[in-house]
């Protein structure tokens, strides 16, 4: 879906002076409807297409964020049709359209002063659709585990457990360069210590029946407390 529905993102071009805020800030804003448009296809093969009760909201967006990215209402109406056509029950042409059709208005709107005054003046960035994760979220009811495919539609949770893993990375990177182990090596090679006190202590008290903890934890160079942990796990 990506390859064949939409545009490759065009190359950074060198900066016009007095202009770069202006031209970053537009880059920006295209990069996330670019990414937008990618969550709303890989949401729908995590469905597998199959988004009955939910057609409609996918083409509504679908067509607004390609107008948002390509800038070009006839293409995205074009990318929408096709993009509907994936749909294990597709809606017809006329219904995309109907359906879809407030989409574009909302993207003219964005070029309008008027009508990005007036959205101003009511509290929004400006006009169009300023849609945030949680209500797209709640829209489409995007589960928890559907999120951890997305890029940017994602929840306060999802952002958090992708922070712990971006730490736990840097910090296993960082022990790793000073030649220490993560943690997991760690449990590894103290559960393959554990498997191989298990063993001696089998074989010693195959050879020794009568022996007692003391002189167990003697034979073994451990303590007594050791050597009852021991027999519990041979035990269960």
């Amino acid at each position: 879906m990506q390859y064949e529905y939409l545009p490759e993102l065009a190359s950074n071009r060198p900066p016009k002076r007095g202009r770069k805020p202006k031209i970053v800030h537009l880059h920006n804003v295209r990069t996330l409807h670019y990414a937008r448009l990618l969550d709303l296809v890989k949401l729908a093969e995590l469905r597998d297409y199959d988004l009955k009760g939910y057609r409609e909201l996918f083409c509504f967006l679908y067509r607004y964020w390609s107008c948002c990215f390509t800038d070009d209402p006839e293409q995205a109406l074009q990318q929408v049709l096709e993009f509907n056509s994936e749909f294990k029950e597709p809606l017809s042409e006329r219904e995309v359209i109907r359906a879809t059709r407030s989409a574009e208005k909302a993207w003219r709107a964005k070029s309008d002063a008027k009508a990005n005054e007036e959205a101003i003046k009511k509290g929004y960035p400006g006009a169009g659709y300023n849609l945030k994760n949680s209500t797209i979220i709640r829209w489409f009811n995007i589960t928890p585990e559907e999120q951890r495919h997305l890029q940017t539609i994602i929840d306060a949770n999802e952002k958090r457990r992708r922070k712990r893993e971006r730490d736990k990375k840097r910090m296993d990177e960082v022990r790793r360069e000073k030649g220490a182990k993560t943690r997991e090596e760690y449990l590894e090679e103290q559960k393959e210590k554990t498997e191989d006190r298990v063993w001696q202590m089998q074989k010693a008290m195959e050879r020794h029946p009568n022996a007692t903890n003391k002189q167990l934890a003697e034979m073994l160079q451990l303590s007594v407390r050791r050597i009852q942990q021991l027999k519990k796990m041979i035990t269960n």
